[in-house]
């Protein structure tokens, strides 16, 4: 629980000063916190998922933004054939949407509607293996969407068998967020309270350890 190991930080911090609005947070408040946000920490980590798994979800978003990309010259070819484009335009919406499967359905047809103009396409600068191309990266989307919802559907049953660790955790970091937002408000700090705002920041520090990774 990544956002909860982000607000306990915040909450050392500050326990002392929120107590003096709201005395339940003692250091016996915290400390069974901290436990809580330990075992569900440990039950994470029982999660049996392989390696290939643990990037498929990468792995799937880079190949949607690569067909997202290729979508960009078949448009090209519609334009200078005189067909709508709005076909194209609603695919790449939905990839952009995350819509794995959506997108996949909307892909099927779009590939049909091409290969029944392949002649004049083809004729306005598309390659003859244009959309076989296109088809391959639809089917490894498919895959790797399969595997995402095996990961997720992991998960899901994780957290239902163990509901009630979850929720005692939740809890924790409902009230101390509510708190924290009521004690700073119209300060700066009080978005480290904000939930949304917490996970803004774990994408950011995310992002930047890919990116260090990268330069490396």
């Amino acid at each position: 629980m990544p956002a909860g190991t982000f607000l306990k930080a915040s909450f050392e911090r500050d326990r002392e000063e929120l107590a003096t609005r709201f005395s339940e947070f003692s250091t016996t408040y915290l400390n069974d916190f901290e436990a809580q946000l330990a075992k569900v920490a440990r039950l994470e980590q029982s999660l049996v998922i392989t390696e290939e798994q643990k990037g498929v979800t990468a792995s799937l978003y880079t190949t949607s933004d690569q067909i997202n990309k290729d979508l960009n010259f078949l448009s090209f070819y519609f334009k200078r054939a005189a067909i709508s484009t709005k076909s194209i335009t609603a695919v790449k919406r939905t990839l952009m949407d995350r819509n794995i499967e959506g997108a996949i359905l909307k892909l099927d047809a779009l590939l049909q509607f091409v290969e029944s103009k392949r002649a004049v396409l083809e004729a306005k600068g598309m390659s003859a293996t244009f959309p076989a191309e296109i088809e391959a990266l639809k089917e490894e989307i498919k895959i790797k969407n399969g595997m995402q919802n095996v990961v997720m559907n992991i998960k899901k049953q994780l957290h239902s068998d163990n509901r009630q660790e979850y929720d005692a955790l939740y809890a924790y970091i409902s009230t101390i967020s509510k708190a924290g937002k009521i004690m700073y408000d119209g300060l700066t700090k009080r978005d480290e309270y904000v939930i949304t705002r917490i996970t803004s920041r774990m994408r950011r520090a995310k992002r930047n350890t890919d990116t260090t990774k990268l330069v490396n």
